[in-house]
């Protein structure tokens, strides 16, 4: 692309930006794109149906409707014929009719509107991270709130007309007439049958008295006491205003706006003040005289609006640099940085950060001030925030209240109600456990601790005898952050439990209770599984007290009960207490077998799940139970798959194997996986129960396939495909059949995978290589040679043959 090509891009773009931004009216961004624009340049019917559609939405975002976006568009300076296009082509899109339009730059070449509100984006980012932290910033640059002016909004009665503004005049009562009247170059209006009444430069409210006074000339009911004909002087189109917003500001520029625009408008649209304006002294200059000076802050602090002036043509609003700046870190509830007018004290500047956080030390804070060579620093208490004046560059740090409490004890464990209580004057140990709502019937009677911190800041422990101070016999004085710690019976014993396992319903550990019978802990258990031996229901007990005060080989108790299914016992058995720590098993019965269930699947008479009826039984005694093979069946290629289970220490292996490796997904690492078995099934049915006839097992899957007429050529050859079987046919004819070898092939390795899961490889000889045979349905595989660096095998001959030379240099001069 040429310059001229890109200077003519480049002016295109804006042009495009230009009727997004009055249409959109998206802000601040596109306003500093969009200065040097004429606006008389932008053809509509280049804009294609992607642009308008994306005009209609950010209208609908921003709520602005057709007519709010017709007014700014004619206060930029768009022509009448310019907002007829975009109106009729917004129709048009909205009634399904396309232009098929594209933005032409230059023949062939587009430019699209992602790419012009992707840079609209990228500058609005960049202006919004340099003043993210000033305070008042993300009010004039925040898409969440607009100031964007209402094109709706009545006139204030101290609005001042001028040229262009338009007058609607409604007589009604015993004469009816509309006049639409608009101010003239000469600043009059011309009323039929009246003439020429002068209007420009007085305010609406006088204009309505002096109308309504040259009206009475001509309508005579608008005199009188009790007239009965009435006026009504309304605002009908208000000519737009050009505001210029000079100084500090992120766009400045001359601003078209609506007459009823503010200054808070103006503000908006150009972005505010950038990070080097004030916030608190915007200048609004009227005739060369100031007006009025407006002060963000008491706005966004006190909600005020007395200064948000209304504009008026050729206004200018100055933004002036900020005086003084100051940072505030810490336990603020808003932090960043603020501006301060002179005389401001760090008392107003609390009040504009909104005061301190729930977690802030409020007693003082800390100051940092730049003295222009070095820096200082002052602690401000609390009785002068108000006298310290702020200066710029100051910084002020609140911290946080320390984790210190002057008027608390705790107290812990077997009470009512545990946890933190006031320390009042002269708290006694009885009366803290009286405001606990006293101690639990479980507490432990004979001791308590208190743990206090002594003057050193090391602990100490006192213990009391909690029975003593229930009963009044003694008391403790306590002290501030004392914790008391009050245990139960059941904290000073070890706890106790009884387990059952085996086949019950609910195997598991219990807590135990006094005089727990055998009969009760199975019923708490939910009682037998059908496989379980109910004629030997097994108790290990641990050794007692006595036993294991000397060393013996004895390790524990054992016990044997016969338990009916229904918990019936003898009256001896059923006698019989458990103790805590006992562990009861239940065993399965010795004659209890879980269901088996293989699958024959393919050509068999019969194919679904058959249950394994007896132990030992054959592929043979399941084959004839499926109604033996079809006519069609693949006899020679049937297989076998049989599930392998994984033990704990190869799921790990492959599991952390699957972690290393980025290329294995650690989901498809499965516990349980299927393994081919190869098996020939002529043979299992010439000789039914013979060695070949392998016995079955629990989700075992014989596979018996139709027959198959090709043998596929894989691997390392030119052309792999499938090819058609022939008896008597060669291995290497398949080969050649299939290109030849590759020149990677490994043609010592070549192997034969035949359809029952058997595999067969190449054997050599002194007569040469042997290849397998080739049947029906089987895939020839020629492996490829392994990958050579040839860098590091001339390196390693390298090194050889300089150490070969090395040691035949020694040896002649070890000869000479």
């Amino acid at each position: 692309m040429n310059n001229c090509t890109i200077y003519k891009t480049h002016i295109m773009i804006r042009f495009i930006k230009t009727i997004l931004i009055l249409f959109m009216f998206l802000g601040l961004s596109q306003i500093v794109l969009a200065q040097n624009v004429n606006p008389a340049t932008v053809n509509v019917e280049k804009l294609s149906d992607v642009q308008i559609q994306k005009a209609v939405d950010e209208m609908n975002k921003r709520g602005l409707s057709i007519e709010e976006a017709i007014m700014m568009a004619r206060a930029k300076g768009f022509s009448e014929s310019q907002i007829t296009d975009m109106r009729r082509r917004m129709d048009a899109l909205k009634s399904g009719a396309h232009s098929n339009n594209a933005m032409v730059v230059e023949a062939g070449e587009e430019v699209s509107t992602v790419e012009v509100l992707s840079e609209k984006a990228e500058l609005d980012d960049t202006i919004t991270k340099k003043g993210s932290k000033i305070f008042g910033f993300q009010f004039f640059n925040s898409d969440k709130l607009t100031f964007a002016p209402s094109v709706n909004m009545p006139i204030s009665d101290s609005y001042t007309l001028g040229i262009g503004d338009e007058l609607v005049i409604n007589i009604y009562g015993a004469s009816q007439q509309i006049y639409k009247l608009q101010v003239q170059n000469n600043g009059s209006v011309y009323i039929t049958d009246l003439g020429p009444v002068q209007v420009a430069g007085l305010t609406f409210f006088k204009a309505q008295g002096k109308i309504k006074k040259h009206l009475t000339s001509i309508y005579s009911g608008l005199r009188g006491d009790k007239p009965n004909t009435f006026v009504d002087v309304s605002a009908g189109q208000l000519k737009a205003i050009n505001v210029n917003v000079i100084g500090e500001v992120n766009a400045p520029g001359t601003y078209t706006l609506p007459a009823t625009a503010s200054a808070f408008n103006a503000l908006y649209l150009a972005g505010g003040p950038n990070e080097k304006g004030s916030f608190r002294q915007i200048d609004v200059l009227r005739d060369g005289n100031m007006i009025s000076t407006i002060d963000v802050y008491a706005y966004l602090i006190d909600g005020k609006t007395l200064e948000n002036v209304q504009l008026r043509d050729q206004d200018v609003i100055m933004i002036r640099p900020y005086l003084n700046r100051v940072k505030v870190a810490g336990e603020f509830k808003r932090q960043g940085w603020f501006e301060a007018k002179k005389d401001e004290s760090l008392a107003d500047m609390l009040r504009y950060a909104g005061g301190f956080s729930e977690n802030a030390y409020t007693h003082r804070v800390e100051l940092y001030r730049n003295n222009t060579r070095t820096m200082t620093f002052k602690d401000v208490a609390v009785q002068d925030f108000a006298s310290t004046v702020l200066m710029n560059g100051d910084s002020i740090v609140a911290g946080l209240v320390i984790d210190r409490f002057e008027n608390k004890v705790s107290i812990e464990g077997s009470v009512y109600r545990p946890g933190n209580y006031e320390m009042t004057e002269g708290l006694m140990l009885s009366q803290l456990i009286a405001r606990a709502e006293g101690a639990k019937e479980e507490a432990y009677m004979e001791r308590g601790v208190i743990i206090r911190k002594k003057k050193d800041y090391t602990f100490e422990s006192l213990s009391f005898s909690l029975r003593d101070v229930l009963n009044g016999k003694t008391d403790i004085a306590l002290m501030k952050n004392d914790k008391i710690q009050i245990s139960s019976i059941f904290d000073m014993r070890e706890a106790q439990t009884i387990e059952i396992v085996g086949e019950v319903q609910f195997p598991g550990t219990y807590a135990y209770a006094e005089d727990l019978k055998l009969a009760d802990l199975i019923y708490m258990a939910g009682g037998f599984l059908e496989q379980a031996e109910v004629s030997a229901v097994e108790v290990s007990r641990i050794l007692d007290k006595k036993e294991i005060e000397s060393l013996t080989k004895k390790l524990s108790h054992s016990f044997q009960f016969p338990v009916d299914r229904q918990l019936k016992m003898t009256n001896e058995d059923a006698a019989f207490s458990l103790q805590s720590y006992d562990k009861v098993y239940v065993r399965r019965a010795p004659g209890y077998r879980p269901q088996a269930v293989v699958k024959v699947q393919g050509e068999v008479a019969y194919a679904g799940d058959f249950g394994l009826t007896f132990k030992g039984e054959k592929i043979s005694d399941v084959l004839r139970r499926a109604g033996g093979v079809t006519p069609e069946a693949f006899v020679e290629g049937a297989s076998l798959r049989r599930q392998h289970v994984m033990s704990d220490a190869e799921y790990d292996a492959k599991l952390a194997l699957a972690k290393q490796d980025s290329t294995l997904n650690v989901e498809d690492v499965k516990r349980m996986t299927y393994q081919v078995v190869g098996i020939d099934l002529v043979k299992i049915l010439a000789n039914v129960g013979g060695v070949e006839d392998l016995q079955l097992k629990d989700g075992d899957q014989l596979f018996v396939p139709e027959q198959m007429q090709t043998v596929k050529v894989s691997g390392a050859v030119l052309s792999p495909v499938a090819l058609t079987f022939k008896d008597n046919k060669s291995l290497r004819k398949y080969i050649r059949s299939s290109g030849g070898f590759a020149q990677s092939a490994k043609k010592s390795k070549v192997y034969v995978l035949y359809a029952n899961g058997t595999a067969e490889s190449t054997r050599g000889s002194i007569f040469g290589r042997r290849y397998p045979k080739v049947a029906s349905g089987c895939e020839i595989i020629v492996p490829e040679k392994p990958q050579v660096d040839k860098t590091a095998q001339a390196g390693k001959w390298l090194g050889i043959t300089s150490a070969v030379v090395s040691m035949f240099t020694a040896i002649s001069i070890a000869i000479k």
